[in-house]
């Protein structure tokens, strides 16, 4: 990975959590530790989108480069009952010179969850396999190696090609749509998209063939490639992208939640009330309101005033927006001990989101 594209990383996550989390949250993060507080400090910060991006380096590992940053004075480190991490003046400086190159600020805009980041993900491999395999079939070629080897979104791909035998006629369509994406875009995004496809008649490029074709680095294509799948996904409807429609999971599916939080969901969707879910699975009610947090934050449609009251949620949003606040037990001092820690995490949840449905 570019050393300063990796380091901007570091810079927007301590500058974000600025000295509410500790160094080891930033190292959670990048990682993409599966747990409901990492996910829910990732929507609360607005950092979804740094989730994961350094899932394949050893947590020793990212662990060090925080510290030489930390070493270098570009990351502060003040003591208290809990470490808190923020970003210096001098890093503060080298995060603006990132930014300018990298763009960073535009891909953590365009998601406001790990589950939005997991949809666009999703959306753009099965885009990738279906212009693929459409090319292909189209040519009368049915031996190639798939640039998407996970069997369930292979096995989504081939529902949509099986609902229409006209492989010329979907390869048609398909250009119709990707072209009618490309004129939201401007010329550095439209070739990100064009390159990064694969056909029957040319490879996509890899990841670092785009960083050396377009002067920038690995990881900020992978990143660019996935806000743009997420910002169509966004603006998308199915008048105007029908096939592209069939590619989108549904905001509101199970993409992104941890497996036992998608076991809560079940439960829920049955009816079945808070106190029941936790006799039922033999969990701790903490842990049933981390799934509760979880997948608030994974559908933006989730009623949550079944957990909180609509005046509460309106009082919680307000003192967040008034005083600044985003630590939860912060919150709670403003608003009084009659609001439950499960409350404030919500309401808090449905203020960055915008709203959503409360």
């Amino acid at each position: 990975m570019n050393v300063q594209f990796e380091e901007g990383l570091f810079l927007i996550a301590a500058a974000r959590f600025h000295g509410e989390r500790t160094p080891q949250a930033i190292v959670h993060l990048l990682r993409g530790r599966k747990n409901n507080q990492v996910i829910a400090d990732a929507a609360l910060f607005g950092t979804s989108m740094l989730y994961g991006v350094m899932q394949s380096i050893s947590a020793d590992d990212v662990r060090n480069r925080l510290d030489t940053l930390i070493e270098r004075g570009w990351i502060e480190v003040h003591p208290g009952v809990k470490e808190q991490v923020c970003c210096s003046l001098v890093g503060e400086e080298e995060l603006k010179k990132r930014e300018k190159v990298f763009r960073y600020e535009a891909c953590l805009n365009a998601v406001t969850s790990v589950h939005e980041k997991v949809r666009a993900v999703r959306f753009w491999k099965k885009l990738s396999l279906f212009v693929q395999t459409a090319s292909h079939l189209a040519e009368g070629e049915t031996l190639f190696y798939p640039v998407v080897e996970q069997r369930e979104l292979q096995q989504e791909v081939k529902k949509v090609l099986l609902e229409n035998s006209d492989r010329r006629m979907l390869v048609s369509q398909v250009k119709r749509e990707i072209t009618r994406w490309m004129e939201e875009c401007n010329e550095e995004e439209r070739q990100l998209i064009l390159r990064r496809l694969s056909g029957k008649v040319r490879a996509g490029l890899t990841y670092r063939q785009l960083a050396d074709t377009l002067h920038t680095a690995e990881g900020a294509a992978a990143l660019h490639i996935i806000r743009l799948a997420a910002e169509q996904l966004a603006r998308m409807e199915s008048s105007s992208y029908p096939l592209l429609m069939k590619l989108a999971d549904r905001r509101t599916g199970e993409a992104g939640l941890t497996r036992t939080a998608q076991q809560t969901r079940l439960l829920l969707n049955k009816g079945y009330s808070f106190e029941e879910i936790v006799h039922r699975r033999g969990l701790k009610p903490g842990t049933i309101e981390d799934h509760l947090v979880e997948i608030a934050i994974a559908d933006p449609d989730f009623d949550i005033r079944k957990f909180v009251s609509q005046e509460k949620i309106k009082r919680i949003q307000a003192v967040m927006s008034e005083k600044g606040l985003k630590k939860i037990r912060e919150i709670r001092l403003e608003v009084g001990d009659e609001y439950s820690f499960l409350e404030i995490r919500l309401a808090s949840v449905r203020a960055l989101q915008g709203g959503g449905r409360s």
